[in-house]
């Protein structure tokens, strides 16, 4: 069977209809929540840089930029897009293969934009780059060849993915579908974006101390190329129909020890397999700290302690955090902050409300920090590396306090109520939206299904 074609023919037939409800559901509130962190991203240094890039790409006047809402041509609104939904390191994770969403979503929007298509078909578009990506992060085998080596320690620490490349077919599937293209040209398309797909650099960006703005793989550089894909192939363009399949297919070519074609297409449109493996993170950082955060900030709260109260702070973190990039204490950007255990400890502590402002340059320099920072003690679980289970120990005048975690690292899930999302989506587009539109953007993602212009929700995420 040829898995290539497999994958573009759901992708062309699929419709709203076919999903079920809580898919539905899950997918409006990934939209909401990628929205919100896009927005939030429009204050930060990455994001910035992505909107002057967009602008200077230009192109006919297709697809909106958020911000002050100019019309750039659909492949330079995806840069744009991608780059700002990652730039907070808020958006919600996959497991695997953990930050999909920009990867997947951006190119989608741009075009839903672009051809102004209904909120039924963003929504459907938006389920299958996800469910396309998550099958094929689970498919691929990595081997031993993509563990990052701790010799000092003895250990070996595997990543759920080397590297964003694979997410291109999700992206491509998607914007294909959204853009018209029929089943043979979005085999095509996929054939063209896979050989353009960048090679897996996740395990080099662990080891770069500072790291670098488009971190572990600039979302906006894969989300043009996602669209330049499908505007070729709507061109006439031939690509490689069978660039999944193969002894030599896109498995080998990503370095992987082989791939399981079953998990692709077993029970697809069937079965679902991404919402369950959402997980919407509580703080604008690396998702590795996301439960230990959670157990401190439970405990200043019930015990109601200041900054000053706090003598020392021991915080045991997975094996992930032995790694150079996690290790690094430097604070010279909002991207050392996102992935700064000692820094980002010190933001909750001085209960800093988490969003755009745990990274902008006041908070950034603020000398506060830098003294709390003094005060905690990094330790690593070498046996934990799932990234799920914190511990957490402070010292105060009245004595100690401990807390420890052990539920599974997706727990977090269940807690992202509703009222918890929405209030997410808030802080992150209050500093940058006019009222109106914020509340026009998130009323309007959750009736997504009644919207018949994709149009009129882009017009709104015009800052203030």
């Amino acid at each position: 069977m040829n898995i290539t074609k497999t994958i573009a023919r759901f992708a062309s037939e699929i419709v709203f209809d076919d999903l079920p409800s809580e898919v539905v559901l899950e997918t409006k509130r990934l939209i909401l929540d990628t929205l919100g962190c896009a927005a939030g991203g429009l204050l930060t240094e990455k994001g910035k840089l992505a909107l002057r890039l967009s602008r200077r790409l230009g192109g006919p006047p297709e697809a909106s930029l958020p911000g002050k809402g100019e019309k750039v041509s659909a492949a330079s609104a995806a840069y744009a897009l991608g780059e700002l939904m990652n730039a907070l390191d808020f958006e919600a994770l996959l497991s695997p293969p953990d930050h999909a969403t920009p990867y997947v979503t951006a190119a989608p929007l741009a075009v839903a934009d672009m051809n102004d298509v209904s909120g039924e078909d963003f929504i459907t578009a938006t389920a299958l780059a996800h469910e396309v990506s998550t099958r094929m992060a689970l498919s691929l085998v990595f081997g031993n060849r993509f563990a990052v080596e701790l010799p000092d320690k003895g250990v070996a620490m595997s990543l759920p993915t080397p590297g964003y490349g694979l997410c291109i077919f999700g992206g491509v599937a998607a914007a294909g579908k959204l853009y018209g293209l029929n089943s043979e040209q979005i085999a095509h398309a996929m054939g063209i974006a896979g050989y353009s797909a960048p090679v897996p650099m996740l395990m080099t960006f662990t080891q770069a101390v500072p790291a670098a703005i488009p971190k572990y793989l600039s979302a906006g550089a894969l989300s043009q190329q996602e669209v330049m894909a499908i505007l070729s192939a709507a061109m006439g363009c031939s690509g490689d129909t069978r660039v999944l399949d193969g002894d030599y297919g896109f498995w080998r070519a990503f370095g992987c020890d082989g791939w399981r074609p079953d998990v692709m297409i077993q029970d697809l449109g069937k079965t679902w397999l991404f919402p369950e493996r959402l997980f919407y993170k509580t703080f604008p950082c690396c998702g590795a700290m996301q439960n230990g955060l959670s157990l401190f900030r439970e405990l200043i709260t019930e015990n109601t302690l200041q900054p000053e109260d706090i003598s020392s702070l021991t915080v045991k973190m997975n094996a992930l955090t032995e790694l150079p990039v996690w290790k690094s204490h430097s604070v010279e950007n909002h991207i050392d902050a996102q992935f700064n255990v000692p820094f980002v400890f010190s933001l909750v502590a001085h209960y800093i409300e988490p969003g755009p402002l745990w990274q902008t340059p006041e908070t950034l320099s603020d000398p506060r920090h830098k003294t709390f920072m003094q005060k905690v003690r990094v330790i690593t679980d070498l046996d934990d590396r799932s990234r799920t289970m914190p511990d957490i120990e402070l010292e105060t005048g009245s004595g100690s306090l401990k807390r420890r975690y052990r539920k599974n690292g997706f727990a977090l899930q269940q807690t992202m109520t509703e009222d918890r999302l929405l209030d997410k989506f808030t802080r992150n587009t209050r500093p940058v939206l006019k009222e109106e539109h914020r509340l026009k953007t998130a009323t309007g993602i959750q009736s997504l299904e009644s919207l018949k212009h994709m149009k009129d929700l882009m017009t709104c995420l015009v800052i203030s």
